[in-house]
């Protein structure tokens, strides 16, 4: 797979690779507990060892010790401070997943999604743009959050930050991962 952009957002490397599917999820602010957000600045504040870090197998590892961290948090996540309204009454899950259609066949192939109370998950491969560049990932998640922001806060008549500034992003391994995924997203909406 050739590298395609290494990109540092806040709680460590977002790589993305030519033809690769990402697994991505972001949530409210304010909603993620404070253990987790100290789990995320100690894992920024290790980011120079991650830059050493040139050995494949190493990198491997240290990316499926955070998805494990990842996965066994998302679950519990979802029952953590009440922001007051959920992503899932009709017209806020409208307003989310009609930006993911939007964008879709133009800036990702969407693989599958789901809208949770208080966080999404979305499965995207990026595509290319005019140039014949690929999409970067994190322009991607930076213009769902934004537009989903802006219509959010106006269809629930407030102000100010809606998303956390944190993202998780996971690059699909193989099929077995990409079928994995899948289940986990279908089974996150059950």
């Amino acid at each position: 797979m050739e590298e395609l952009n290494i990109h540092y957002w806040s709680h460590g490397p977002h790589y993305q690779f030519r033809d690769s599917i990402v697994f991505i999820t972001w949530r409210l602010a304010g909603t993620l507990p404070s253990h987790i957000l100290r789990l995320f600045h100690l894992l920024a504040s290790e980011k120079n060892d991650l830059d050493k870090m040139h050995d494949l197998q190493r990198i491997k590892q240290e990316d499926a010790r955070l998805f494990k961290l990842y996965q066994d948090y998302d679950l519990e996540l979802v029952k953590w401070n009440d922001p007051g309204f959920s992503l899932n009454e009709e017209r806020l899950a409208k307003i989310i997943t009609g930006a993911f259609h939007f964008y879709a066949g133009n800036k990702y192939e969407l693989h599958a999604y789901c809208v949770m109370s208080n966080h999404i998950h979305l499965l995207i491969r990026a595509l290319k743009d005019a140039d014949g560049s690929y999409h970067h990932v994190s322009e991607i998640v930076r213009c769902l959050k934004s537009y989903t922001a802006q219509e959010i806060n106006k269809a629930r008549k407030r102000t100010g930050q809606l998303w956390d500034d944190f993202h998780f992003d996971r690059i699909i391994r193989d099929e077995r991962n990409y079928t994995d995924v899948v289940n986990y997203i279908v089974k996150t909406i059950e």
